[in-house]
């Protein structure tokens, strides 16, 4: 998401590219971070949730290092994705009413870290939180509904989020062109109803590039899904994520491993889904 003018700015999806994804060594984070509230073209981070905290290591570290003046999103995608692992009904939309409970106290957490950061440096700081419509669906089952969806939206909105908006990150989900998806969430027409039936301005979608390309196995499909979103006034954000249809790459064909956008010699890539 980008402000407009010519001096650009956008809210960066970095946590990717840390030296301490998996590990922790403060020196290379703190140079890391360093680097990033160099870079002019930056308003803001895209902070990962991991299932009780935002920074994986250290959130106090993230509070003494991070820009004040930055406007984040918090991403609930990499937790919930980690959560799947153990649980595969763990979701907003699950139809095991104690799986989704436990998605809505991991929503709860990510409120919590949400209002520390907002007292620490002001309301804007967290512009919103982006979720997901999980759990599954896939051709032989169907683990999540739009109904149990629905319900959970509407505890998630009577929280006092402030200025924070909530926000649907389309992922790949089942259909005839994707009988086999990644992530295989919610339909983006369920979520739309979801939202249409709830009725609450502070909701929203937003359009993944990559994640859109893998649905519908063509670069068309994140121009439907925002002409869709855009039709239904839900429009809230357009990210980038890289997929390709090339089975010859380190990445794999229709991968969601944010495959970068030219090709490096030499490149260490992660093969982890987050």
């Amino acid at each position: 998401m980008a402000n407009s003018g010519l001096d650009t700015q956008y809210i960066v999806g970095a946590y990717t590219t840390s030296p301490n994804l998996y590990t922790w060594n403060e020196k290379s984070e703190l140079s890391y971070f360093k680097a990033l509230k160099s870079l002019k073209s930056i308003k803001g981070l895209e902070l990962p949730f991991w299932g009780d905290s935002i920074h994986p290591f250290d959130d106090d570290w993230l509070f003494n290092n991070i820009n004040p003046k930055w406007n984040n999103i918090v991403t609930c995608i990499p937790g919930t994705m980690k959560r799947l692992e153990i649980d595969p009904y763990f979701g907003l939309g699950s139809k095991k009413e104690k799986s989704r409970q436990e998605a809505i106290n991991f929503y709860f957490i990510v409120y919590k870290c949400v209002n520390d950061l907002k007292k620490r440096f002001g309301e804007n700081t967290v512009t919103d939180i982006t979720i997901a419509s999980s759990p599954y669906v896939r051709k032989e089952f169907r683990y999540s509904s739009e109904e149990k969806f629905i319900t959970s939206l509407i505890e998630l909105v009577s929280w006092e989020w402030g200025n924070t908006k909530i926000v649907i990150e389309h992922c790949d989900a089942f259909s005839s062109s994707n009988l086999e998806p990644i992530k295989g969430f919610l339909t983006l027409k369920e979520e739309i109803i979801a939202i249409k039936e709830i009725n609450n301005k502070m909701l929203g979608i937003a359009i993944n590039w990559g994640r859109s390309v893998i649905e519908e196995k063509s670069i068309c499909g994140p121009i439907k899904h925002i002409e869709e979103t855009t039709k239904n006034n839900l429009l809230y954000g357009l990210m980038f994520s890289g997929t390709s249809n090339n089975n010859n790459n380190l990445y794999g064909k229709w991968s969601d491993l944010h495959m970068p956008p030219a090709k490096y010699k030499d490149y260490e890539y992660l093969k982890k889904r987050v």
